[in-house]
């Protein structure tokens, strides 16, 4: 038997550090055999008491992924990434407040939390994720997020599987509330998952409110396996989800690690075989707690997939962008910046931090037509429906039978 804490930081401390903090811990001193170098998992034996008695085991550090951090822990710690494991082995009740006390300050001292494994209960209460928000009436940039995929291949769970994935890798993605209109009335915390999931069956279009940096999702389509909800007026089986996230927080290379984990990891359960995240030309205000669309003279181009029909990839360069194989072979050979290949499909960069479209054209000029113009579905104003030339073939028809038009249409 023994009593066992876990604490995630985000980097691990050196043996320095942890020697100070054993030594600044009253009444507990650190085996006198413990040495060398902290790069590597290893155990220190924790001593309490004149007579240098056995207290706890420090065990790490050990790298953690994000599927194995607990959502508790995910909810208080930005890129928790190394994780100590505490024991006070054998479970000796004078021991237990030394080593309760020791990961809560190994906590603080690597900027993380502690877990104790027999309650569950995560220290500190209060996140260390939260980011500064910008003062009221700020004009501010975001990032506009948008994954792309076939009615027909996307889980029937995946309003769930949406709500989990948030948690694990981007807690302020998980709506806070959510409906079809405002006010939106659905209400998570009040609510539960079941009646986020149970919504997708009534409508098919879902917005929700998160926490800021992320300031909205919109979930338009047909999720949850109920086809027949909007076929009186589908014209193709192309769905889309969309998110909006404060472009700022997206320049610190944590934030950035975690949206792109997140990022990836709803494409692939989407099975999207198209996905961007571009920073939205239009301009938008802060008013302490929503945002305002301001006037600006240039307009983002959207796929209609309101309808479900795809027209081809965007007419000009995204920061970050996934594609599945359906067109990675398409795209590879013309893409310039970073590439990432995955077993499930392609993720590609433009920077390491987030750019938007002139910025993309000033670094890589030829980036300007950043695939060739026959993948594009590029705008045309004197014709409302323009259609890339070359398209996978899966996108080109509906793969759901379309219904009789109603004598209303």
């Amino acid at each position: 038997m023994s009593y066992d804490l876990n604490v995630y930081v985000p980097a691990a401390l050196d043996l320095e550090a942890v020697s100070r903090l054993v030594s600044a811990s009253p009444g507990l001193q650190l085996e006198e055999s413990a040495g060398g170098s902290t790069d590597e998992p290893r155990n220190w034996h924790i001593l309490r008491g004149k007579k240098a008695a056995y207290c706890f085991t420090l065990e790490g550090p050990s790298l953690s992924e994000p599927e194995d951090v607990p959502h508790e822990v995910t909810a208080a710690v930005l890129g928790a990434a190394v994780m100590y494991s505490i024991m006070v082995e054998g479970t000796d009740p004078i021991s237990i407040p030394h080593a309760v006390r020791f990961s809560k300050r190994l906590a603080k001292e690597g900027n993380g939390a502690a877990q104790d494994l027999q309650t569950e209960e995560v220290w500190p209460k209060t996140s260390t994720r939260g980011t500064a928000k910008p003062e009221p009436r700020t004009t501010i940039d975001m990032v506009e997020v948008r994954w792309y995929h076939l009615i027909n291949e996307v889980p029937d769970d995946f309003p769930q599987r949406y709500l989990d994935l948030a948690r694990q890798y981007l807690p302020e993605a998980v709506p806070k509330r959510f409906g079809s209109y405002e006010p939106l009335q659905g209400n998570l915390s009040r609510d539960g998952d079941q009646s986020f999931t149970q919504f997708f069956a009534e409508d098919n279009h879902v917005s929700t409110v998160g926490t800021f940096p992320v300031t909205s999702t919109s979930f338009s389509g047909v999720f949850g396996g109920n086809w027949n909800q909007d076929r009186p007026v589908r014209q193709g089986d192309i769905q889309s989800v969309s998110l909006m996230i404060h472009r700022d927080v997206l320049e610190d290379p944590q934030w950035q690690s975690t949206f792109k984990r997140f990022f990836v990891a709803v494409a692939l359960e989407l099975r999207s075989f198209y996905a961007t995240a571009e920073v939205d030309p239009r301009r938008w205000e802060w008013t302490g707690r929503t945002l305002w669309s301001l006037p600006s003279p240039i307009h983002n181009y959207y796929q209609k997939t309101a309808w479900g029909r795809w027209q081809g990839l965007t007419a000009h360069p995204t920061w970050m962008a996934w594609f599945s194989p359906i067109y990675t072979g398409l795209v590879r050979p013309h893409l310039r910046g970073t590439i990432e290949d995955h077993p499930e499909g392609l993720l590609h960069r433009f920077g390491d931090e987030p750019l938007d479209r002139e910025q993309i054209i000033e670094r890589w000029p030829e980036a300007a037509q950043w695939v060739p113009a026959e993948l594009m579905a590029v705008p045309n104003p004197h014709e409302e429906d323009q259609f890339a030339e070359i398209m996978p073939e899966r996108l080109t028809q509906m793969l759901v039978p379309a219904p009789p038009q109603p004598d209303w249409a």
